[in-house]
């Protein structure tokens, strides 16, 4: 299991060695699956791979699950860098998982407990089964839970409590519940 924001940090090779570029982010499906990562391709590899590089954003490119052979220390690619150019794909941003950072969590009640820090990626199955809350102080005190020194508490929401994710992501439960669902889940 890796958090997303550790999975941005690491660099993308092809299978001949050559860095393409780093993670940026995570192409979630509806089902709450990885479709695909999307690479921050590097200025110099743009032009080898014969891609247009935006003005003054950078060029982002998605590979699909399939086209990856490990995460480890790096995301290692199938394909060697001459094949690359039919292999990725153009950005997503429809389903980028960077969109969910910073929404705001509700509970069934409409009151909202937090907002969405990170999340967790199963690198193995490529699913989501958790998300990060940064919790408000307002909402520590209606989940029941003890103020932390540093009021920088998160909560770790099984992606089986979420009923749907749009402008807002919704819980299943009423902000009073969560104290009770994730009593044995530790809040950092």
């Amino acid at each position: 299991m890796t958090k997303l924001s550790d999975l941005r940090k690491k660099e993308v090779i092809s299978s001949d060695g050559h860095i393409i570029g780093t993670v940026h982010s995570a192409i979630i499906t509806q089902e709450r699956t990885i479709f695909g990562l999307t690479i921050k391709i590097k200025k110099k590899m743009a032009q080898t791979l014969e891609k247009k590089k935006p003005l003054l954003s950078p060029l982002l490119l998605d590979v699909k699950i399939d086209e990856i052979t490990g995460v480890r220390d790096k995301v290692v690619l199938h394909h060697p860098l001459k094949e690359l150019g039919t292999q990725l794909l153009p950005h997503n941003t429809k389903f980028d998982a960077e969109r969910l950072l910073g929404v705001d969590v509700l509970g069934r009640e409409g009151k909202v407990v937090g907002s969405v820090e990170d999340m967790e990626i199963d690198t193995l199955i490529w699913t989501v089964p958790t998300l990060l809350i940064k919790v408000k102080k307002d909402a520590l005190e209606t989940i029941k839970k003890d103020k932390c020194v540093l009021c920088g508490s998160q909560l770790h929401i099984s992606m089986h409590h979420v009923i749907d994710i749009g402008d807002y992501v919704m819980l299943e439960m009423t902000a009073e519940n969560i104290g009770q669902i994730l009593s044995n889940i530790s809040m950092r």
